[in-house]
C-alpha cells in the first residue's frame, strides 16, 4: 500500500498520538505544512500561502530551537504538526497546528490538541491567534473551548486572538502595571493606553535603517508605564484602547520604566 493509499484508507481516527519532533522529520512536516496552509484558499484566503517559514525545511528546523515542536501521528504516519511557545510555566501559546488536508474533518486536530494539553498540566492559560478571514480555524478553535478576547495588533491585517482558561477556579492572574519592575520578562499585563504622543525617528544600528517609535503610556488603577510602540504597531493602538501585552519585558531608560513588546504580542481587547 502506498502512502497515498494509506491516507485515503483512513476512516474514524484511532491511534492518534503526539510525539516530539526530530530534525529528520522536518522535510515531511514542511510538505504537510505547505499543503495544509495552501488549502486555506477553501477557508477564505486570497490565495495559496501561509505564515513565515511554512514551506521552508530550514525554518522548520529553526522552529525546533525556539519552540516545543510535535508530530501528530496516525499510527506510525506523520499527518500533522504542532508548535508551542512559552510565556512562563503557566501560560503557553499554540503557535501553529496543521494537518494534512487528506485527513481534514476527521477529528485528528482536535484530538491532538487535547493530548497536547496533557503535556502541560501546570498551564493555566493557552492563547493563540488566527487570521480574521479564516472561517475554518475560527470554528475549530471555538469547538475546543477557546474564546476570542481581542485582536492581535501588528502584521498584515487583523488576527483574532483567543484564550482558553484551563480551570476557571485557578485563572492566570495578569500583572498590574504598578507591579512592573526593571528586568522582568515573560510579562502578561493589561491596561488602557492613556497617552500617545507624536512618533519620533531613531537610527537602528542593528537594522541599518531609521525606525519610527512612539513612547505611549499604559496605565491601570495601580500606576503608569511607558509602552514602547515600534513601526506598524503605532497606527493600530489609540488612546483609550484597552490592551494586553503578552510576553513583554521591562527595562528602564533615563530612570523611567519601559514596557517592551519585543518578541511578545499586543492585543486590542474586546
Amino acid at each position: 500500500m502506498t502512502e497515498k493509499d494509506r491516507r485515503l484508507d483512513v476512516g474514524v481516527p484511532e491511534g492518534i498520538s503526539v510525539v516530539a519532533t526530530r530534525e529528520e522529520d522536518a522535510l515531511r512536516l514542511t510538505n504537510i505544512s505547505k499543503r495544509a496552509f495552501d488549502s486555506d484558499v477553501d477557508a477564505g484566503a486570497a490565495g495559496p500561502g501561509g505564515p513565515p517559514g511554512y514551506d521552508s525545511v530550514e525554518a522548520h528546523v529553526r522552529f525546533m530551537r525556539f519552540l516545543d515542536c510535535y508530530n501528530i501521528l496516525l499510527g506510525d504516519l506523520i499527518v500533522g504538526g504542532l508548535r508551542v511557545g512559552s510565556v512562563g510555566d503557566e501560560h503557553k501559546v499554540l503557535e501553529a497546528i496543521f494537518v494534512d488536508p487528506d485527513y481534514h474533518n476527521r477529528g485528528i486536530g482536535r484530538r491532538a490538541v487535547e493530548l497536547l494539553w496533557g503535556f502541560y498540566p501546570s498551564v493555566k492559560l493557552w492563547t493563540l491567534g488566527t487570521p480574521e478571514w479564516n472561517v475554518r480555524t475560527k470554528h475549530f478553535y471555538e469547538k475546543l473551548g477557546f474564546v476570542q478576547v481581542g485582536w492581535e495588533l501588528g502584521g498584515e491585517g487583523r488576527g483574532r486572538w483567543y484564550e482558553k482558561v484551563m480551570d476557571r477556579s485557578r485563572p492566570l492572574v495578569m500583572r498590574k502595571v504598578g507591579e512592573l519592575r526593571e528586568g522582568m520578562s515573560n510579562v502578561d499585563v493589561e491596561g488602557t493606553i492613556l497617552e500617545k504622543p507624536l512618533p519620533r525617528s531613531v537610527r537602528s544600528r542593528a537594522r541599518g535603517r531609521t525606525l519610527t517609535v512612539v513612547d505611549a503610556v499604559l496605565g491601570d488603577n495601580t500606576g503608569r508605564v511607558t509602552l514602547v510602540l515600534w513601526e506598524n504597531l503605532i497606527g493600530r493602538a489609540n488612546v483609550n484602547d484597552k490592551v494586553r501585552v503578552e510576553n513583554g519585558n521591562v527595562s528602564s531608560f533615563r530612570g523611567e520604566l519601559q514596557l517592551n513588546i519585543g518578541w511578545g504580542r499586543m492585543i486590542s481587547l474586546i
